[in-house]
């Protein structure tokens, strides 16, 4: 034992005696600046490149067993067909290590490190090669086939990892660094100056401070401005942890290629992740920017192998209207000033690599709220789900305003007029997205409390919304419509090369006054509807759509009115002119009164037939026919009207009853340019002939008796 313990003081004092010896001895006998021209003969030997050592290199061992340097201006040479510019170059390095705690307490001890006046340059030239590539150990194409064919395939057996040691750092230093990037591939220069890291004492499983700081400079994307980070991390090498709370990005730039010109944006949170557990976890997080502020908290496990995920994200409310503007976005004037004036939202997410859930989704626009759950699953083949409430939608409020007419039009030149003129109609824009169709796959409700589109308003809204390989069905969208109910049934097949729509629609019970009334302003038409349609086409744009459309419609409306088919009135001032008396200016009747109307419509290609309709009233029937050709936008209608009073306004004054006569009533022309004609002069030509046939028929009768009675027929 004794022995034992001589050898061990022995070996001790000889260790400390070594170690006095080189603190004295290598700073005096060993000088790092001799060997300056064998470091870069090493390095060009290696690289290619000439490393320039202009400052001395200060080299030094103290007690107890630490190793300090201090190494001056050194400059590395570009990488050959890159220019004269150098790859790298800095001012000034200093690092101070200890030794001894590494070999007695498996703790690496490191002095400040301080790096000044650095600056990299990098570079991809036209071809994609970069000026770092030959320096990364990065493997030619035929390296990398010749290591395949050389591996076996046989697993090397499992090592045992060494136990990384504890590692404190005094401090880090990067003062006034400079980092070039030269994209010639896209003509891309982004410089990165005056970039300061400054890092305080760094001891494992103990919090230090962390500030970095930089200007950018970009000409593609054109930017400038400045980019700043701090946090306080605690870092756990043993047990790979990391933690970053209080974490603060700032970028404050400005640039033709930002929205709006500029952004100020801020993005703070605590951020920890686990290298053994594989977990990540966001909280606090907050994104200010143009604007808006968005606060969330993000959880990730399982990142090595099946990540999964969940989340919150919650917009503090802000005004869409402002958002555009600071975007630049120039929004046209809307007829509600209010409108795009307040929105907000918040929503939970969960998911994986292949799936994602939105529940307890909220959001509010204005006086809409939605709320409800959405739904992605698959995402190499995406089926989209949702679930979705609004108390209520108001279009309307949300219309554009109509501009002001201009005082004075100028005319276009003539030359110009000729140049940009077309021959024909121009063709009308496609409706439908085809090949986004055939690709979509969903499942989807909407229910709405109420709708409000052009005037007209519906509620208790039901949108059932589906769709796989570019067939999509809207079956059915259900609502209550002014005192009745709208049920509707559409389905569009995109999966041809011509798209085809087919629309099935019934209506009941609607008031088609109070429609008219909030769509236009007046009830030209008034009445209980009840209308059922069945019609189909094909064709992606509105003429073919109109022009190829088929099906049949059918119409029947109880206790309503015309207001514009002013029949009564028509005929007075047709008899009037017809027998040259003065044109009645009284009209008694304003419209056209009827307890029943209904008819059968037939549709092909675009053309509207209809041989049944009819109509009673108190006053006359009328039945119709005639057809209205849509394309061509021309109606050529005749109603046949039965008087069942006389057209007399009163007793004084005159007028022929035409009660029990049907008299032809014509509507006809472009739909622009429709024309009303009562021809009364057919009703007299009957009744002229009427006359001659009784006053014949009597003189026969007279004269040959009852055999020739009623005998002549016109």
């Amino acid at each position: 034992m004794n022995k034992l313990i001589k050898i061990i003081l022995w070996s001790l004092a000889s260790l400390v005696v070594i170690v006095v010896l080189a603190a004295i001895l290598i700073p005096v006998l060993v000088n790092p600046n001799d060997y300056k021209d064998e470091i870069a003969q090493q390095v060009y030997q290696k690289t290619g490149r000439t490393l320039t050592i202009e400052g001395d290199i200060d080299l030094s061992i103290s007690l107890p067993l630490s190793v300090s340097l201090d190494l001056g201006k050194t400059e590395l040479s570009n990488a050959k067909g890159f220019g004269e510019q150098p790859f790298a170059r800095i001012d000034e390095v200093s690092l101070y290590v200890a030794i001894m705690p590494l070999l007695t307490q498996n703790r690496l001890d490191i002095g400040e490190v301080r790096l000044n006046n650095m600056a990299l340059n990098l570079i991809k030239n036209k071809d994609g090669k970069t000026n770092w590539a030959d320096l990364s150990g990065e493997k030619s194409a035929t390296e990398k086939e010749t290591d395949a064919k050389s591996s076996t395939g046989t697993a090397k057996p499992a090592t045992e990892k060494a136990s990384m040691p504890a590692i404190s750092v005094a401090g880090l230093s990067v003062k006034d660094a400079q980092i070039s990037w030269t994209d010639k591939q896209n003509n891309q220069h982004i410089v990165l100056s005056k970039a300061n890291i400054s890092i305080s004492e760094l001891i494992e499983d103990k919090p230090f401070d962390l500030e970095i700081s930089t200007l950018i400079d970009s000409t593609n994307p054109e930017m400038k401005g400045s980019f700043k980070l701090s946090s306080s991390p605690t870092i756990t090498l043993t047990q790979q942890l990391f933690k970053l709370p209080k974490t603060q990005l700032t970028l404050d730039l400005t640039g033709s290629a930002l929205p709006g010109g500029a952004t100020k944006t801020t993005l703070g949170g605590d951020i920890v992740f686990d290298g053994l557990k594989q977990l990540l976890d966001i909280n606090g997080m907050k994104l200010t920017s143009y604007e808006m502020i968005i606060n969330g908290q993000f959880h990730a496990a399982k990142l090595d192998s099946a990540p999964e995920y969940n989340g919150k994200i919650s917009i503090e409310k802000f005004s869409p209207k402002q958002l555009a503007a600071a975007l630049g976005a120039a929004l046209p004037a809307m007829k509600q000033e209010q409108a795009l004036s307040s929105a907000d939202a918040q929503l939970s997410f969960k998911g994986n690599q292949n799936n994602l859930n939105i529940s307890s989704l909220t959001a509010n626009l204005d006086d809409t709220a939605l709320t409800g759950t959405a739904a992605i699953k698959n995402f190499q083949k995406p089926v989209y789900g949702f679930d979705l409430k609004l108390n209520q939608l108001n279009l309307d409020y949300y219309a554009v305003a109509a501009p002001e007419q201009a005082t004075a039009k100028t005319p276009a030149p003539k030359a110009e007029t000729k140049k940009t003129a077309s021959k024909g109609k121009p063709a009308t824009a496609p409706i439908f997205p085809v090949e986004t169709l055939r690709t979509l796959n969903l499942d989807g409700k909407l229910t709405i409390g109420q709708f409000i589109a052009g005037g007209a308003k519906m509620t208790n809204v039901v949108i059932v919304l589906k769709g796989k390989d570019g067939l999509v069905q809207l079956a059915p969208l259900k609502a209550d419509l002014y005192k009745g109910n709208i049920n509707l049934k559409t389905t569009l097949d995109a999966r041809s090369n011509t798209p085809k729509l087919k629309i099935i629609n019934e209506l009941k019970g609607v008031q088609i006054g109070d429609l008219l009334q909030d769509v236009s302003g007046s009830q030209e038409i008034t009445g209980t509807a009840n209308i059922s349609a069945n019609i189909t086409t094909t064709g992606n744009d509105k003429d073919r759509l109109i022009k190829n459309s088929n099906g049949v419609v059918k119409l029947l409306v109880a206790n309503g009115h015309v207001k514009k088919l002013d029949v009564i009135n028509t005929l007075r001032k047709a008899e009037a002119m017809l027998k040259g008396r003065s044109v009645p200016t009284q009209d008694q009747e304003q419209n056209t009164k009827f307890s029943e109307l209904k008819g059968t419509f037939n549709i092909k290609n675009g053309v509207v037939k209809n041989n049944d309709l009819s109509s009673k009233s108190p006053v006359m029937e009328l039945t119709g026919a005639g057809y209205a050709d849509l394309p061509k936008e021309y109606l050529d209608y005749t109603l046949k009207v039965k008087l069942l009073n006389s057209l007399k306004i009163d007793e004084k004054s005159q007028g022929t009853d035409y009660r029990g006569k049907e008299i032809p009533y014509t509507i006809k022309g472009k739909f622009s340019e429709l024309k009303q004609e009562a021809n009364i002069s057919k009703v007299l030509e009957q009744q002229a002939k009427k006359k001659v046939e009784e006053k014949l028929n009597e003189k026969l009768e007279e004269k040959f008796g009852d055999k020739f009675k009623g005998l002549l027929k016109f």
